[in-house]
């Protein structure tokens, strides 16, 4: 018939008790493993983003060509070689003399897969009046580039052949991806 008033804050007590020990359960690391694996993904985004930040890695793009001719061989037993490749014409002024160039061969009949090399120069190609009734559909134009190989070469392997062309622009911190536009 009478509410007692202590009753209820007793109750009221011991739920707000209740409350705390399961918040306490669920926030507390209490085993070992436990422990173990929290400090490990604390170590390991500490080295992801030092990474990030500190770090380094190469900015390159590459490109389908063909070996138009191949030069004499130049000092230091390097030889010079020419391709033909369809550039991005945002691309190409990018590309500059003494960036490190990697020429994949297409491997059909020849043991050489890939030579390093050197790019010389790069120059675009002016169309001619029947190139210009059909031109691309996408932003690109008709580049020579000029490679200096570090290996020398019989000139007959070399000789209009498919290749792809690999050119290091730099390097650069993994953050900067994140930050700069899309070439």
């Amino acid at each position: 018939m009478f509410n007692n008033p202590l009753e209820s804050f007793h109750d009221m007590v011991a739920e707000a008790k209740e409350e705390r020990e399961q918040l306490d359960r669920l926030l507390t690391i209490s085993t070992p493993r436990e422990r173990v694996l929290v400090a490990a993904i604390a170590v390991f985004l500490l080295i992801l983003s030092a990474w990030l930040l500190f770090g380094n890695m190469a900015r390159s793009i590459a490109f389908n060509g063909i070996l138009v001719e191949q030069g004499a061989t130049l000092s230091e037993g390097s030889r010079h070689v020419q391709a033909l490749a369809w550039i991005q014409s945002g691309t190409a002024p990018s590309i500059e003399a003494g960036m490190p160039v990697m020429v994949e061969l297409d491997t059909k009949d020849t043991e050489t897969g890939a030579l390093d090399g050197a790019v010389k120069s790069v120059s675009a190609i002016p169309f001619s009046e029947e190139m210009s009734a059909f031109p691309p559909a996408a932003s690109v134009s008709l580049y020579r580039v000029d490679i200096a190989l570090e290996e020398g070469l019989v000139a007959d392997h070399l000789s209009s052949r498919d290749c792809r062309l690999v050119i290091v622009l730099g390097r650069q911190a993994p953050i900067e991806l994140f930050l700069t536009k899309r070439l």
